[in-house]
Protein backbone atom coordinates (compact mmCIF):
# COMPACT_ATOMS: atom_id res chain seq x y z
CA UNK A 1 0.00 0.00 0.00
CA UNK A 2 2.80 2.36 0.90
CA UNK A 3 4.43 1.65 -2.49
CA UNK A 4 1.19 2.57 -4.26
CA UNK A 5 1.03 5.91 -2.43
CA UNK A 6 4.63 6.71 -3.38
CA UNK A 7 3.96 5.69 -6.96
CA UNK A 8 0.83 7.85 -7.20
CA UNK A 9 2.65 10.81 -5.65
CA UNK A 10 5.45 10.28 -8.17
CA UNK A 11 2.92 10.08 -11.04
CA UNK A 12 1.22 13.27 -9.84
CA UNK A 13 4.59 15.03 -9.76
CA UNK A 14 5.35 13.90 -13.32
CA UNK A 15 1.95 15.08 -14.54
CA UNK A 16 2.40 18.40 -12.76
CA UNK A 17 5.87 19.05 -14.19
CA UNK A 18 5.13 17.87 -17.72
CA UNK A 19 1.96 19.96 -17.75
CA UNK A 20 3.93 23.00 -16.65
CA UNK A 21 6.53 22.41 -19.33
CA UNK A 22 3.91 21.92 -22.02
CA UNK A 23 2.24 25.17 -20.99
CA UNK A 24 5.54 27.02 -21.06
CA UNK A 25 6.32 25.81 -24.59
CA UNK A 26 2.97 26.77 -26.10
CA UNK A 27 3.20 29.86 -28.34
CA UNK A 28 1.40 33.01 -27.34
CA UNK A 29 -2.16 33.24 -28.63
CA UNK A 30 -1.51 36.57 -30.34
CA UNK A 31 2.20 36.91 -31.12
CA UNK A 32 3.26 40.43 -32.06
CA UNK A 33 2.88 41.10 -35.77
CA UNK A 34 6.05 41.39 -37.80
CA UNK A 35 6.57 45.00 -38.83
CA UNK A 36 6.81 45.86 -42.51
CA UNK A 37 8.21 48.82 -44.41
CA UNK A 38 4.71 50.32 -44.41
CA UNK A 39 4.75 50.32 -40.61
CA UNK A 40 7.91 52.42 -40.61
CA UNK A 41 6.86 54.72 -43.48
CA UNK A 42 5.79 57.44 -41.08
CA UNK A 43 9.45 57.84 -40.07
CA UNK A 44 10.49 58.60 -43.65
CA UNK A 45 11.77 62.06 -44.40
CA UNK A 46 10.06 61.79 -47.77
CA UNK A 47 12.25 64.32 -49.51
CA UNK A 48 14.91 62.14 -51.13
CA UNK A 49 14.99 62.41 -54.89
CA UNK A 50 17.15 59.39 -55.63
CA UNK A 51 19.81 57.02 -54.39
CA UNK A 52 23.58 57.18 -54.65
CA UNK A 53 25.49 54.04 -53.70
CA UNK A 54 29.12 54.92 -53.07
CA UNK A 55 31.15 51.94 -54.30
CA UNK A 56 34.50 53.72 -54.46
CA UNK A 57 37.47 51.66 -53.38
CA UNK A 58 35.74 48.33 -54.01
CA UNK A 59 36.49 47.75 -57.72
CA UNK A 60 32.92 48.02 -59.05
CA UNK A 61 32.29 46.57 -62.53
CA UNK A 62 29.36 47.63 -64.70
CA UNK A 63 26.41 45.34 -65.43
CA UNK A 64 23.28 45.60 -67.57
CA UNK A 65 21.04 44.50 -64.71
CA UNK A 66 22.70 45.25 -61.37
CA UNK A 67 21.18 44.31 -58.04
CA UNK A 68 21.57 46.02 -54.68
CA UNK A 69 21.56 43.58 -51.76
CA UNK A 70 21.91 43.93 -48.03
CA UNK A 71 24.39 41.99 -45.91
CA UNK A 72 21.76 39.30 -45.27
CA UNK A 73 21.58 38.70 -49.03
CA UNK A 74 18.13 40.24 -49.45
CA UNK A 75 17.70 42.01 -52.79
CA UNK A 76 16.44 45.55 -52.33
CA UNK A 77 16.79 46.74 -55.94
CA UNK A 78 16.75 44.82 -59.19
CA UNK A 79 14.89 44.59 -62.50
CA UNK A 80 11.78 42.91 -61.10
CA UNK A 81 8.75 45.19 -60.75
CA UNK A 82 10.38 47.93 -62.80
CA UNK A 83 9.27 49.38 -66.14
CA UNK A 84 11.21 47.38 -68.75
CA UNK A 85 10.77 50.04 -71.44
CA UNK A 86 12.29 52.62 -69.14
CA UNK A 87 15.13 50.25 -68.24
CA UNK A 88 15.81 49.70 -71.95
CA UNK A 89 15.89 53.42 -72.68
CA UNK A 90 17.97 54.75 -69.76
CA UNK A 91 19.38 51.71 -67.96
CA UNK A 92 18.85 50.69 -64.36
CA UNK A 93 21.61 52.90 -62.92
CA UNK A 94 24.10 55.56 -63.90
CA UNK A 95 27.76 54.72 -63.30
CA UNK A 96 29.54 57.90 -62.28
CA UNK A 97 33.12 58.50 -61.22
CA UNK A 98 32.71 62.18 -60.36
CA UNK A 99 30.43 62.93 -57.39
CA UNK A 100 29.45 66.20 -59.07
CA UNK A 101 27.75 64.31 -61.92
CA UNK A 102 25.01 62.50 -60.02
CA UNK A 103 22.13 64.43 -61.62
CA UNK A 104 20.09 61.29 -62.22
CA UNK A 105 19.62 60.98 -58.45
CA UNK A 106 18.14 64.48 -58.25
CA UNK A 107 18.84 67.45 -56.02
CA UNK A 108 18.60 65.62 -52.69
CA UNK A 109 19.77 62.00 -53.06
CA UNK A 110 20.08 59.50 -50.24
CA UNK A 111 23.75 58.52 -50.17
CA UNK A 112 24.86 55.17 -48.75
CA UNK A 113 28.21 53.42 -48.75
CA UNK A 114 28.50 49.91 -50.17
CA UNK A 115 30.23 47.58 -47.72
CA UNK A 116 31.08 44.95 -50.35
CA UNK A 117 30.47 43.81 -53.91
CA UNK A 118 29.12 40.47 -55.10
CA UNK A 119 28.64 38.59 -58.35
CA UNK A 120 31.90 39.44 -60.13
CA UNK A 121 32.03 42.86 -58.43
CA UNK A 122 28.84 44.03 -60.19
CA UNK A 123 26.32 44.13 -57.34
CA UNK A 124 26.76 46.44 -54.33
CA UNK A 125 26.01 45.19 -50.84
CA UNK A 126 24.83 47.70 -48.22
CA UNK A 127 24.41 47.38 -44.48
CA UNK A 128 21.10 46.31 -42.96
CA UNK A 129 20.61 49.80 -41.51
CA UNK A 130 21.21 51.43 -44.90
CA UNK A 131 18.96 48.95 -46.71
CA UNK A 132 16.18 49.67 -44.22
CA UNK A 133 16.61 53.41 -44.74
CA UNK A 134 16.56 52.95 -48.53
CA UNK A 135 13.33 50.95 -48.41
CA UNK A 136 11.62 53.29 -45.96
CA UNK A 137 12.53 56.39 -47.95
CA UNK A 138 11.67 54.71 -51.24
CA UNK A 139 8.22 53.89 -49.89
CA UNK A 140 7.65 57.62 -49.44
CA UNK A 141 9.03 58.89 -52.77
CA UNK A 142 9.40 55.88 -55.15
CA UNK A 143 12.89 56.85 -56.37
CA UNK A 144 13.80 53.20 -57.05
CA UNK A 145 10.78 52.72 -59.31
CA UNK A 146 11.79 55.91 -61.13
CA UNK A 147 15.29 54.44 -61.69
CA UNK A 148 16.85 57.43 -59.93
CA UNK A 149 19.88 55.36 -58.91
CA UNK A 150 23.56 56.18 -59.29
CA UNK A 151 26.58 53.99 -58.52
CA UNK A 152 29.65 56.01 -57.64
CA UNK A 153 32.93 54.24 -58.58
CA UNK A 154 36.62 54.99 -59.04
Amino acid sequence: MRGAKILSAFAAAIIFFTGAIAQAEEPAENPPAKKTVKDYAETAQGDYTGLVVDCRGLGLKTAASPVIKNTNGTKIYGHKNLDLDKINSIGMVDYVSDPKNISRAGENPLVVKAVALEDFNCNPVVSIADSNKILIENYATKFLKNLSVVFLYD
